[in-house]
């Protein structure tokens, strides 16, 4: 059965039943059938510069006394406003929406954590101070924002601190250049109570109107949110948020896991099950976890370390806060992209109290760019910079970090040590880019294209266009013109391609896939020529190296040099070869689709009785490691013997042919994996191609298993995947289930990378991605309820 749920305007079920997948559709559908009742809730945003008056205006309108001196907010602060519905559903019945308001501190610092909660299906009221005007408030800035993280939602301007300056603003023009976003433009005074009934009343016209205010939940759903939200606890376990469902009539795992979910995706808890370091823990008011995080932000100790935040800032910031919490409020900021852990594992970086000043990076990256001459670059034009550009990808891409980071750039390393990646962003010019250089800079662009692209993913109402700058040189100067890279794209798409294009500044032709070069997906049949070229001078500068005349020392080490930069650009174009043929084979849905690992090896098994029987053809499939670029089969595992039938066959080599196109030019690792030297890990590799390209050779009607390069040969056949091949992976998944049951997979673990893609990875491999990976916490960072070795830490724990 297929379920189609994607881009439906229907509302129940609500985006975040959907979000959970079909298990999730079924489940709420299943307890709806059971009862349900309409929900009459929503959220109310209240966001603008710092002293705007929105903690006034909640205030008042709760009817509450005006406070003079009311503090400025800190972080956020989550309350309830509640209003009785202007238009009931039907005539003369009493409807009151509980509106849960959520009031944003406005200072620069925290914009960065308030998008995580800045969400659509929600109502904006927009504050700006008359006083100051409405450009001092920064209108358009707060205006770009909503509509880069919440494009749909409705936003009321109010003006506050009405007196002696009236309220004055272009709104003509600013509706016209936010179409459909703005609904009104109010005015109200908090402290005199000037057109705050207004105000209140439109606020409940327009939360009305919100597209999921009435849905219709699960009654027993609906009696079990409640009950969580009314927990004055600030944590629980997992088991312990389960065990008041439970108590509520919500007590099917699965229901109670798809209920749990979507508490998390409303902003009303903070779980992250997948999380190694966080799937213990349930935050039940994420205001309290905020208001931590925002002592760090605050922190002028830390801003003045340059971002670090020690062990001893930690202790003093945190003081009132239990020990056994503080490496999960780290994990935490790690997990929103605001810090990472220093190479000691005890100090973080805070990404947003990082230096605006460069550190001295540019005699570095320009030195690899003479020194490499090849270079990649891509531009992104913004309608606004957004909080968390570029730190939001500083920290997730931390593992290639040089040390050279500030606010609005970081200079990049690959794990080779030869490529170089440099991203910076303009907030003038509202400009980003990424360039990479090296011998082969294409695998470590891709890694963090799709690294920067998966931050801009953040905003979806963001505008965004993608530029290739010119390379040419005008005047001893770079060229300033940029071409649109949908355009490039599309020139060569044309029945005709048009593989040149003339530069309006310098009037010279470019060649337009040089233009493109690493900054789409790589041809695959021209990385297979490439792969196939460089094997071949690896192999003859070898073969120099062993014969070199003795005496002539000046040409070895020409030949070393030769040679080292050759097996550096095949080892980078051997990851580009890999990662494009994974993405390709997933390209419909990364997560879904690697529901088992795609690479495998494939051998013939010699013929034997089992239990009297002569079973006929009889393969042996072993699973590999799809780290990109490092691709080795599992050593320890046995691997899987299956009876070859029609079916099976059909499937299998036809796989496994695709495989063998993209694995017969995987590099020798430089170390050992999983305590296997990589000498013997080589001898594996070779064995399988052996005799994968012998199952191959024997199959009839099956193409050639060895491609014989450019003098006449069948290098040009694609190892693209087409849409057809999806089926067939499936069919793989359901082999190697029959296989192994219990999906072990010769253990590999599914790991998501921080650039969104998902591999299957040995334990060694997937390191890089994991924290601490099976690593228990010390007795001082133990949650209350956690035990080691038999010890039990006392739950006498602050909450």
């Amino acid at each position: 059965m297929v379920l189609e749920v994607d881009d439906n305007p229907l509302v129940t079920p609500p985006p975040e039943i959907i979000s959970g997948g079909r298990s999730a559709i079924l489940a709420f559908l299943a307890s709806q059938a059971q009862g349900s009742e309409r929900q009459w809730t929503s959220k109310v945003l209240l966001v603008g510069q710092g002293r705007a008056g929105k903690t006034s205006l909640l205030k008042a309108l709760r009817g509450e006394p005006f406070d003079l001196g009311e503090n400025s907010t800190h972080g956020l602060e989550v309350s309830r406003l509640r209003l009785r519905h202007p238009m009931p559903p039907t005539p003369n019945s009493d409807i009151t929406m509980d509106l849960t308001t959520w009031d944003f501190g406005g200072q620069d610092i925290y914009h960065a954590t308030h998008q995580f909660f800045l969400t659509d299906r929600s109502l904006f009221l927009l504050l700006w101070d008359a006083q100051v005007g409405w450009e001092e408030s920064k209108l358009y800035y707060w205006l770009d924002l909503i509509k880069a993280r919440a494009p749909q939602a409705p936003v009321i301007l109010v003006a506050t601190h009405l007196d002696p300056r009236p309220a004055d603003l272009p709104l003509s023009s600013i509706q016209a250049a936010y179409p459909g976003m703005i609904v009104a433009s109010m005015s109200a005074d908090s402290a005199s109570g000037l057109g705050i009934d207004a105000v209140r009343e439109r606020i409940a016209i327009e939360a009305a109107r919100l597209p999921l205010m009435g849905v219709r939940w699960p009654r027993d759903w609906l009696k079990a949110a409640d009950a969580v939200r009314a927990r004055s606890e600030r944590y629980v376990t997992p088991s312990q948020l389960y065990g008041f469902m439970a108590e509520n009539a919500v007590t099917d795992p699965l229901q109670q896991a798809v209920l749990a979910s979507a508490l998390h995706s409303l902003g009303d808890i903070l779980m992250y099950s997948d999380d190694e370091e966080l799937k213990d823990l349930v935050v039940l008011h994420p205001q309290w976890l905020t208001s931590y995080i925002s002592r760090v932000l605050d922190a002028r100790q830390v801003r003045e370390n340059d971002g670090v935040f020690t062990p001893d800032h930690r202790r003093a910031l945190w003081a009132d806060l239990d020990v056994a919490l503080h490496q999960h409020f780290i994990s935490m900021m790690e997990r929103f992209d605001l810090s990472y852990r220093t190479t000691d594992r005890h100090s973080s970086l805070v990404v947003e109290l990082l230096p605006w000043e460069p550190p001295a990076y540019a005699r570095e990256w320009e030195s690899a760019r003479r020194r490499h001459r090849r270079l990649i670059r891509l531009r992104y034009r913004l309608n606004t910079v957004p909080p968390g550009i570029p730190t939001w990808f500083i920290a997730r891409e931390h593992r290639f970090t040089t040390g050279l980071h500030w606010r609005s750039g970081a200079l990049l390393r690959d794990h080779d040590a030869t490529h170089l990646g440099l991203v910076t962003v303009d907030r003038h010019t509202m400009t980003a880019e990424i360039a990479t250089c090296g011998p082969y800079p294409h695998d470590f662009f891709a890694v963090l294209k799709n690294g920067f692209e998966q931050t801009l993913r953040r905003y979806p109402g963001l505008d965004v266009v993608r530029l290739v700058p010119c390379p040419g040189i005008v005047q001893g100067r770079p060229c300033p013109h940029e071409f649109p890279h949908d355009q490039l794209l599309h020139r060569l798409s044309l029945p005709q391609p048009r593989e040149v294009v003339e530069c309006p500044v310098h009037l010279e032709d470019l060649d337009v896939r040089t233009l493109l070069l690493g900054t789409g997906t790589s041809a695959p049949d021209r990385m297979t020529e490439l792969a196939f070229s460089l094997q071949q001078r690896v192999s003859d500068l070898s073969s120099a190296m062993e014969g070199r005349l003795a005496g002539i020392e000046s040409r070895s080490n020409d030949i070393l040099d030769e040679l080292r930069e050759a097996r550096v650009q095949q080892a980078a174009i051997a990851a580009d070869q890999q990662r494009t043929f994974l993405a390709s084979l997933r390209q419909r849905n990364s997560q879904e689709s690697a529901i088992c690992p795609s690479i495998i090896s494939v051998a013939k098994m010699p013929r034997r009785r089992m239990l009297g029987v002569l079973p006929g053809r009889v393969l042996r499939l072993r699973l590999y490691c799809e780290a990109p670029g490092a691709w080795h089969r599992m050593p320890a595992a046995e691997g899987y013997e299956v009876r070859v039938t029609s079916e099976v066959e059909s499937m299998l080599l036809s796989h496994a042919e695709r495989v063998l196109k993209v694995l017969r030019y995987a590099v020798p690792l430089v170390g050992p994996v999983l305590g296997v030297a990589a000498a013997d890990l080589g001898e594996m590799l070779k064995d399988d191609l052996e005799l994968m390209k012998a199952v191959l050779d024997t199959v009839p009607g099956a193409g050639p298993s060895v491609l014989r390069g450019p003098d006449g040969s069948e290098l040009r056949m694609s190892t693209q995947i087409r849409g057809d091949r999806h089926a067939d992976h499936r069919a793989l998944y359901t082999l190697l289930k029959e296989l192994d049951p219990e999906e072990r997979w010769a253990g590999l673990d599914k790991v998501t990378t921080p650039e969104g893609e998902t591999y299957w990875l040995c334990k060694d491999h997937s390191l890089p991605y994991r924290r601490a990976l099976g690593t228990p916490l010390p007795d001082a960072f133990l949650l209350p309820g956690q035990q080691i070795a038999g010890r039990r830490v006392p739950p006498g724990l602050t909450t």
